[in-house]
């Protein structure tokens, strides 16, 4: 007997721990993971809104040519209204874009509706109103006590097949558990602790997201995969390949989270049901190892990752040492890298659309959203490894996650459909919601060091997010354990927003073969470095001041100790990160941002000096299409050739910047504008003729492209 109590000290912790762990204010795996879910169906469903709506419509041809001025009119007031015009149709596509996810989460919520009662009929349940009823009754809190709410109602399931055992489903105000009618022949002890575990679904309130994860892949693929890829192999064109083989592979990535959210959610019920203080010690672990083992098909579903619950090994293992939970692997940092790079491509697109010629803030705005999404899952997934002293948190394991986060958000920016290849040159309807983003034919040392910088900046993102959360003291419970972590999760958005947003610009350059100027305009400017190193800073500030504190006093509990406010701090560190955002963006009023006016509507930058291809035959002569000349000698230029708005266009497309920079070439440019029978060109052409040799005119240049853009577009 003297043993007893020693013996039971290990499990009484354990059951402490995790009630802790469930009662935390911190998010859950569960809830955390299901965000990678969010992103991923978000940017499939944006994709096929463009694919289907915008793409499938002609780009909508009859709004963007009402554009054009039908009469003469003040030069300066007719490139406004054509440019306004045009950015209107762009911005009402972008609405129409997001109908996508609308629309996925109204389906999803219908078919989770549905889901509910078609699953009693195809179980063939039954209201239950035996002694099974009774055991349910047994393990329910009570009315007045911790995690109390409307009784769940006991269906019994017919047939005879066993595995499934119990399962819980509803809506949280009318909540019901469905039971194989095995269960009638099982002890008390077996089938309470299975109920205790469908309980701690119904609590955690993870069914109902769940089941919406799940209708939401279903929609995805009989909604956007299916009607795509039939779409593409009825028709097929330059394109078809590389959506073929990209929406599968982002379908199965889809897939794999899904289970993994399926498998930890199982994890956290499990701890839930061990926290019940009514339940016998060590309950939840018999009826776990009572598992039925698994036959062949649940082992190689298990082998490839489509398990929906985990081994019965790991789930005692989990029980056993509850903390196991709250780690995070490299993996699943891969994952939220890929889900990241998915979005970030359509999303970037959708708020240039608000912001026309802002291209540099544009994509700080899209890399701050992005951030955030990025650290709600893991930031928060190392700020609850720190606090429960998780080896995911020591060592080298943090940057070589960091690492996999940065590798997912290059694989993923790849495996949009957006990066299927060069829609301006494969589709004829393609403007600038879709643009050259794909790396396949992008130098390889420009791809491998732009590769490196992802990697190696998310190594040191993940160091100091762990290094932080140990700063801040982060803790399991307490007052300050969640407004703490939210902080570090603001503050964490706003540190990656530039060099994010810089990153995809800067790649987005190199996929279109921009200049060398034009792409080191990015980040080759003082107020963007500034900017970075002042964030960069703010960033480190807490760090500091919490080895200040460490250091007064032998045990660092000294007076600073006491003065030392996570919250606080992190929020003045927070503003100074945003300060050096801003500054880092939108310092200089955008006069280093030339990327931003040079860059087409569609297509690559103008900057490109030619585009690779097929050379061109001259005579007996085959010269190269980067060798030929921008415009023809100045002898040749026929008044045939001068009036030719095609010409005159292409001109403006291989000329690259020196056509508007070089004062000369700026007035050749703008008599050749002139003597083209269109009145924006026109107009265009007077506003560069007021002062050739002066700083160039953002309207009309802008108003040149665009309406090039849409002549070689419509041939109109």
């Amino acid at each position: 007997m003297s043993g007893a109590p020693g013996a039971a000290t290990p499990a009484a912790e354990r059951r402490e721990t995790a009630r802790a762990l469930v009662s935390s204010p911190l998010p859950l795996p569960t809830t955390t993971r299901l965000m990678l879910l969010v992103l991923v169906a978000g940017a499939g469903a944006s994709f096929a809104a463009w694919w289907w709506l915008v793409l499938g419509q002609g780009n909508w041809p009859g709004a963007q040519l009402a554009c054009l001025p039908a009469a003469e009119g003040a030069p300066d007031a007719v490139l406004a209204r054509f440019t306004g015009c045009v950015n209107d149709v762009r911005l009402t596509q972008s609405a129409v874009v997001l109908c996508g996810p609308l629309g996925l989460l109204a389906l999803a919520l219908l078919g989770r509706a549905a889901g509910r009662r078609l699953s009693l009929w195809r179980w063939s349940a039954q209201p239950d109103r035996s002694s099974l009823s009774a055991r349910l009754t047994a393990v329910l809190p009570d009315e007045d006590g911790d995690g109390a709410g409307p009784r769940p109602t006991l269906w019994v399931r017919g047939g005879r097949r066993i595995g499934v055992r119990a399962r819980a489903s509803g809506t949280v105000r009318k909540p019901w558990i469905v039971a194989d009618s095995h269960l009638f022949a099982l002890p008390d002890r077996q089938v309470e602790a299975m109920f205790r575990h469908e309980l701690a679904h119904l609590r955690l309130r993870d069914v109902g997201r769940v089941r919406l994860a799940v209708a939401a892949w279903w929609i995805l693929l009989a909604g956007v995969t299916l009607p795509v890829g039939a779409a593409l192999l009825l028709d097929p064109g330059l394109l078809a390949a590389g959506l073929l083989v990209r929406m599968p592979v982002v379908l199965v990535v889809l897939l794999l989270t899904l289970c993994a959210v399926l498998r930890v959610r199982e994890h956290d019920a499990d701890l839930a049901a061990e926290a019940d203080p009514r339940a016998p010690l060590g309950a939840t672990a018999e009826h776990v190892a009572s598992d039925v083992p698994p036959d062949r098909r649940q082992r190689l579903r298990r082998a490839v990752g489509l398990a929906s619950h985990p081994t019965s090994a790991t789930r005692l293992d989990v029980l056993a040492d509850p903390a196991r939970a709250w780690g995070v692997s490299a993996a699943e940092c891969l994952a939220t890298g890929l889900a990241a790079g998915l979005l970030f491509t359509e999303l970037a697109l959708l708020v240039s659309s608000l912001m026309p010629g802002r291209a540099q803030l544009a994509y700080s705005i899209t890399g701050l959203l992005i951030g955030w999404a990025v650290a709600g899952v893991v930031v928060v997934a190392w700020w609850r490894a720190v606090a429960v002293g998780h080896r995911d948190a020591s060592g080298r394991r943090p940057a070589r996650a960091g690492a996999a986060l940065g590798l997912g958000v290059l694989v993923g920016s790849q495996l949009s459909g957006r990066a299927a290849g060069d829609w301006v040159r494969d589709t004829g309807t393609a403007d600038g919601l879709a643009t050259a983003l794909s790396l396949t034919h992008a130098p390889r040392a420009q791809v491998l060091a732009l590769t490196v910088v992802l990697m190696i900046g998310g190594a040191l993102f993940a160091t100091w997010s762990t290094s932080l959360a140990r700063a801040a003291r982060a803790e399991v419970t307490g007052p300050r354990s969640a407004p703490a972590c939210a902080a570090a999760v603001v503050l964490s958005g706003l540190l990656v927003a530039v060099p994010l947003g810089s990153w995809f610009l800067f790649a987005r350059l190199v996929a279109a073969r921009a200049a060398p100027d034009i792409r080191w305009s990015v980040i080759a400017t003082p107020w963007w470095a500034t900017g970075v190193l002042v964030g960069i800073g703010g960033a480190l500030a807490p760090l500091a001041r919490a080895a200040w504190r460490t250091g007064d006093g032998p045990t660092g509990e000294g007076p600073a100790a006491r003065r030392f406010r996570p919250v606080a701090v992190l929020a003045c560190a927070g503003v100074v990160v945003t300060a050096g955002a801003g500054w880092a963006t939108v310092g200089g009023g955008f006069a280093g941002t030339s990327a931003t006016s040079v860059t087409r509507s569609s297509g690559p930058p103008a900057t490109v000096t030619a585009r690779p291809g097929p050379p061109v035959t001259t005579g007996d002569e085959t010269v190269p299409i980067e060798d030929l000349p921008v415009l023809p000698p100045e002898e040749e230029r026929t008044a045939q050739l001068r009036a030719n708005t095609a010409l005159v266009c292409r001109a403006l497309t291989l000329g690259g910047t020196v056509v508007w920079t070089d004062p000369q070439r700026r007035r050749d440019t703008a008599e050749l504008l002139g003597g083209l029978d269109d009145t924006v060109l026109r107009a265009a052409s007077a506003v560069l003729l007021r002062d050739p040799t002066g700083p160039v005119d953002r309207e009309a240049l802008v108003a040149s492209l665009l309406r090039c853009d849409l002549y070689f577009r419509y041939h109109r």
